[in-house]
């Protein structure tokens, strides 16, 4: 976790491969930050420690006001833990958000899924075999990145390990409404065509002579 990193040496290792638990680049770019900070941190104290040994007589740091050099030091050290805590707190936000998304989506397939199972009108057995497989098939996908695979792929892979025939079509379009509404956007609906009059069929009209007609008799 953060705060197991926070205490470990800052190093900035400059070949480090992001996480390969991350979904996403936003988590080793702030873990990447807080080590920066961190290793500003660790600098500025040690100079504000070198400044108190100078103001009781120790080797000399600065030449000037030493109290006024060290609040300044200690300052930016303050400013400096306090953005670390602003990151692992929004990284925090994020994991939160990433988990209660997970966990919508899950659901939503959970629900789509289940529907199918009782369309199917089978025997009580076997949807009942058929629910338990769906909730094991359920656990077992990760649902993190619906953009390597997205939500309906994922949705008519489960259907089709489990032996479903769903109306396909329609699986589609329920997939495509629960991820407009994790996504939080409105879904459409198709827009009704808009009638122009008859509709002449060009196709079945007579081609024309790609012969050239003799000129006409003027005599």
């Amino acid at each position: 976790m953060i705060c197991s990193k926070m205490n470990a040496p800052a190093t900035l290792p400059s070949d480090a491969p992001p996480s390969a638990a991350c979904a996403d680049w936003a988590r080793p770019l702030i873990e990447r930050q807080l080590q920066i900070l961190g290793r500003l941190a660790e600098a500025g104290l040690e100079i504000a420690v070198a400044l108190e040994a100078q103001a009781r007589g120790g080797p000399e740091v600065v030449q000037g006001d030493v109290a006024m050099a060290h609040a300044r030091v200690a300052r930016a050290v303050r400013q400096t833990v306090m953005l670390q805590s602003k990151l692992i707190e929004a990284l925090d936000d994020r994991e939160d958000e990433r988990a209660a998304r997970q966990a919508s989506v899950r659901a939503n397939a959970a629900r789509i899924v289940r529907g199918v199972i009782e369309d199917e009108r089978g025997d009580g057995e076997r949807a009942e075999r058929l629910g338990a497989e769906a909730a094991e098939r359920l656990r077992a996908e990760d649902f993190g990145d619906l953009l390597s695979r997205p939500f309906g792929e994922a949705v008519a892979g489960i259907c089709r390990d489990l032996g479903l025939a769903p109306d396909w079509l329609a699986l589609a379009e329920d997939c495509f409404a629960a991820e407009a509404a994790i996504a939080g956007r409105p879904v459409e609906a198709p827009a009704e065509p808009e009638y122009r009059g008859p509709m002449t069929v060009r196709w079945l009209d007579p081609a024309p002579d790609p012969r050239p007609r003799p000129a006409a008799d003027s005599s």
